[in-house]
């Protein structure tokens, strides 16, 4: 609540929107009042106007009991608006320089409420809060609120115009055989693939068909930009020039093998970064968690997909789709409400996730423990985004270095592989690859085995 005997300080922002309301409520007081409960919600001051200079003035309404009880008989009338998501509290009158004003407190509305609109169509009626000011919304922008209305996980949908070729089985195997590494007493581990598919949810229970999670799990590229036109995740290095993306040749196709291959690289800058061994695995597994908390919530329908920066001093987490609960609650992990529960109970199986939303709450924590600078949670309306910022150590390496490391960090998981192994599993080229190993060989450190390199024992 802001201090009305103190107005003039205040300026109309994201969170406060003042209406002089002198001859009666305006039209606009409505598509501020969905505007409010479609982003994080705010306060409408009626009897206050915008000065010339951006400060508020109080000018009063003349009937503030009047105004208020026809405030409330039209919020409640679902013929101007969708619903009424106010509590009696919300709705008050204050004495300000012996003048009366109605200020009204909107919420932000829940997922299930969203979007709030006014008249008789969410497509036409519903807006949301940009700065100082409100905004009708994209149709794209209302499919995505009423996506987010259903309690139903979408992801678990069986796509009947898919079938089973539209799965990587290269993709297949590598879930697999991490599958086996981590839970090898799972019955589903000695099932064939024709049978394995359905009994975890990759498809539906004929096996024909893989469901949306499936397709995200393990599809390829054609049949992912065919079911979900905005598909994209991407990785980059601004400092290393580094890149990986769903949209290129010869990059990862999905988002497990996404998520492999950004995990193995973000372990690998972990080492760089960090000044002990307990600092490295904590700072490893927090970006790890961050990457996957954002697959896991992530709208595949949203435009701008998922995309991951990292610069020195910061790892950027953003993904398409808003948060399902309110920051505050996503930062302390009081209400996990997955967007993706098929997707999740996919990586549960490799051990990856809980669906239990402490991931987050882990982050903080390993921050503030760590005395580095608070992670920044926030969301982009107009764009249907959640970004999450992780300050890294400032310590420079350059690109070489990383090369080195990663492949150390990979012949440490699997004792011994190849180069065009390693290229495949780092995204990277194999004469990058070639040039770490040689260097690797050179100072002692790896030798060759077979066809391949180990680490030297």
């Amino acid at each position: 609540m802001i201090d009305l005997n103190n107005i003039a300080s205040y300026q109309e922002n994201n969170r406060i929107e003042a209406k002089k309301a002198a001859g009666g409520f305006p039209h606009s007081l409505w598509e501020t009042y969905s505007a409010f409960a479609n982003t994080i919600g705010g306060l409408i001051l009626l009897g206050v106007e915008e000065r010339a200079d951006k400060s508020l003035r109080i000018t009063g309404v003349p009937d503030g009991p009047g105004y208020a009880r026809v405030f409330w008989q039209t919020v409640q009338d679902p013929a101007k608006v969708s619903q009424n998501i106010l509590r009696p509290e919300d709705v008050a009158l204050h004495q300000v320089e012996g003048k009366e004003i109605l200020v009204i407190s909107v919420p932000r509305a829940t997922r299930r409420q969203r979007p709030v609109y006014i008249g008789d169509s969410p497509f036409t009626g519903s807006y949301r809060r940009d700065g100082e000011g409100d905004y009708h919304c994209s149709a794209d922008e209302v499919r995505a609120m009423l996506r987010d209305r259903d309690d139903a996980p979408a992801d678990l949908a069986v796509l009947s115009g898919r079938n089973r070729s539209d799965l990587s089985s290269d993709t297949l195997r590598q879930f697999r055989l991490l599958m086996a590494m981590r839970q090898p007493d799972h019955p589903g581990n000695y099932l064939p693939d024709e049978r394995f598919l359905p009994a975890v949810g990759i498809t539906g229970p004929e096996g024909l068909h893989p469901t949306l999670a499936g397709l995200l799990l393990l599809g390829k590229r054609k049949a992912l930009r065919e079911v979900f036109p905005q598909f994209r995740l991407e990785y980059q290095e601004e400092d290393t020039g580094f890149r990986l993306a769903t949209i290129r040749p010869g990059a990862p196709e999905n988002v497990f093998s996404f998520y492999m291959m950004v995990s193995h690289r973000l372990t690998a800058v972990s080492a760089l970064l960090a000044q002990t061994p307990r600092e490295r695995e904590e700072l490893a597994g927090a970006m790890r968690e961050a990457v996957l908390n954002a697959i896991l919530h992530a709208d595949y329908f949203c435009r701008g997909g998922l995309t991951i920066r990292r610069r020195a001093g910061e790892l950027l987490v953003s993904n398409g789709g808003l948060l399902r609960v309110s920051p505050d609650q996503a930062r302390a992990g009081q209400a996990a409400d997955p967007r993706n529960r098929g997707l999740i109970q996919l990586f549960s199986l490799v051990k990856l996730a809980t669906g239990t939303g402490k991931g987050l709450r882990g982050i903080y924590s390993l921050w503030d423990r760590r005395g580095w600078r608070p992670p920044v949670l926030s969301e982009t309306f107009s764009a249907d985004r959640t970004d999450l910022s992780l300050p890294l150590p400032p310590r420079e390496f350059s690109a070489e270095e990383l090369t080195r490391q990663q492949v150390i960090e990979y012949l440490t998981d699997h004792v011994t592989a190849g180069v065009k192994t390693l290229a495949q599993g780092l995204g990277l080229s194999e004469e990058e690859i070639q040039g770490a190993l040689d260097q690797l060989v050179g100072r002692d450190l790896v030798v060759r085995a077979g066809r391949g390199y180990r680490l030297r024992a």
